[in-house]
């Protein structure tokens, strides 16, 4: 009987790209394994599930908001909408295992395994775990972890630091060449501005304003916006001379991370795991609305690593960007110190890892 695992994502890249990580390293042990994903219709994983190849269904539930919100009279109708529909997937699909990687869509999907009797298994992508990792982690068979720091905020009997999974493939390419196929100058100094997939209003109206002083700096700007800000950063580029590409979304990150000498980003711990493997030194500003300030705590790590520096959203202007991006670069040695330091920080076979580990115990062979 072939191997079926079920994978439950919610939203973000920083849930859908370990788990499309952890699935390709399954299936090359297991080239006839089936594979199945559970999200939501409005996440990121409705493009990135699909254009890998596997079938995604989706659950009708919302996230448990932090603050007074109207979502927090429906949360617990949703809750219960989603345990059921997640009763429905697994008892329909009857996977040998369920693989969570956190967010709401974990929760339910979590739940309804353990009551089935399905062997289940985390994977915590933040320095600071979820909330619904946190909750699952006693129930769980195993509990991975992408930093050490996360251990003592999680329960179960296993728990193993393996580091995040990446997208299969994911690798330096040439400078240069990066910088041709991107439309840039080849010997330029290179910043690269992502707000994550979804884009930064916060970020992108900082880079606006600077854009004139950074590009009369002799800097060059590639600008990832998101969709819905776009258009006004394409006006903003406008007066720049050629010098800012702008574009609303990215689908080779790694192209755009090689072309980079210095990065503006926010603190997603699948950003931060892969500017990690390619050694790109960062400028970190944290969502300041990410669940228990997660981000926060990711960027402190990257700080005291030497691998970026940090600045709050609430002290973000045209002039602090300057400020930090121009100190940065100018600074003899200092982006190629934090690149090395932020190659030291990678872990470039967690999948693998995480693969042996279920292997280990049993999980990958197809009966219970």
């Amino acid at each position: 009987m072939p191997l079926r695992l079920l994978f439950a994502v919610t939203l973000t890249g920083g849930h859908t790209v370990p788990a499309l990580g952890v699935a390709a390293a399954v299936r090359k042990r297991h080239p006839d394994t089936i594979i199945r994903f559970v999200g939501v219709a409005r996440g990121v994983e409705a493009r990135l599930v699909p254009h890998a190849g596997y079938v995604l269904d989706t659950l009708p539930v919302i996230g448990l908001k932090r603050r007074l919100h109207l979502d927090l009279l429906h949360f617990p109708w949703s809750l219960l909408r989603g345990i059921c529909s997640s009763f429905r997937i697994l008892i329909s699909y009857h996977p040998h295992a369920v693989i969570c990687t956190g967010g709401h869509v974990s929760g339910p999907v979590g739940v309804a395994a353990r009551v089935l009797g399905i062997p289940l298994v985390l994977h915590e992508s933040n320095n600071y775990p979820g909330l619904t990792v946190r909750l699952l982690s006693r129930a769980a068979r195993q509990v991975y972890l992408a930093f050490e720091g996360a251990r003592r905020r999680v329960g179960g009997r296993e728990k193993r630091v393996v580091g995040n999974p990446v997208r299969d493939g994911w690798r330096r390419v040439d400078k240069q060449g990066a910088r041709r196929r991107l439309g840039l100058d080849e010997d330029r100094i290179t910043l690269f501005v992502t707000g994550a997939s979804q884009g930064s209003m916060g970020i992108n109206r900082a880079v606006a304003d600077a854009l004139t002083v950074l590009t009369k700096r002799g800097y060059q700007i590639l600008w990832q916006t998101g969709r819905v800000g776009y258009h006004a950063a394409a006006s903003a580029a406008r007066r720049c001379g050629g010098r800012v590409v702008v574009r609303e979304f990215i689908d080779d990150m790694a192209v755009a991370y090689s072309a980079a000498d210095l990065a503006l980003t926010r603190a997603g711990a699948i950003t931060i795991t892969e500017m990690t493997q390619l050694g790109v030194p960062a400028l970190m500003v944290p969502l300041p609305l990410a669940a228990e300030n997660h981000q926060v705590h990711n960027a402190k790590m990257m700080v005291r690593a030497g691998a970026a520096r940090m600045v709050h959203e609430s002290e973000l202007s045209a002039e602090r960007l300057v400020q930090e991006v121009s100190g940065m670069i100018d600074t003899t040695g200092l982006l190629s110190d934090m690149a090395r330091r932020s190659r030291a920080l990678a872990v470039p076979d967690a999948a693998a890892r995480m693969v042996e580990g279920m292997a280990h115990r049993g999980l990958l062979r197809g009966e219970r």
